[in-house]
């Protein structure tokens, strides 16, 4: 046997189960390690520490941050449409076609209203900066 044929027989036998494995790999990895991922400082972390410290950066987020993150997810999510939209043409799943070419105006809608929001919300955030540099100065 070469290794040609092993890894077909791999690939038509075991489609789900290699990825099982690599899992069970990282999951017996972190149990003997007692951690996985390391903090900005190099400390290392266990996978609760890290869940916390990830919850507590989520929520402190501020809302233009997330806005910002909508906006730019946004762009991928309309080439898809758009790419998909001529995939399934070609293909001739008209059907398909259809539901990608009807959602396309209305993620453009939800681009644009979000790009308001984050002009607005970059506009507030900029004038309260202003409202505290004023007020540090006259304290001062």
């Amino acid at each position: 046997m070469n290794w040609l044929t092993i890894l077909n027989f791999i690939k038509n036998n075991w489609g789900w189960e290699i990825p099982l494995v690599i899992v069970l790999i990282i999951f017996i990895r972190v149990k003997i390690r007692g951690f996985f991922w390391r903090a900005r400082n190099g400390d290392e972390l266990t996978f609760k520490e890290f869940i916390k410290s990830w919850k507590n950066g989520i929520e402190g987020s501020t809302p233009l941050q997330q806005t910002k993150i909508t906006l730019w997810f946004m762009i991928p999510i309309l080439v898809g449409l758009f790419y998909g939209f001529f995939a399934t043409i070609f293909s001739k799943m008209y059907w398909l076609a259809l539901v990608l070419f009807g959602s396309f105006p209305i993620t453009v809608i939800q681009l644009i209203a979000t790009w308001q929001r984050y002009k607005i919300q970059k506009k507030v955030e900029e004038t309260m900066k202003e409202l505290e540099e004023q007020e540090v100065k006259q304290n001062v």
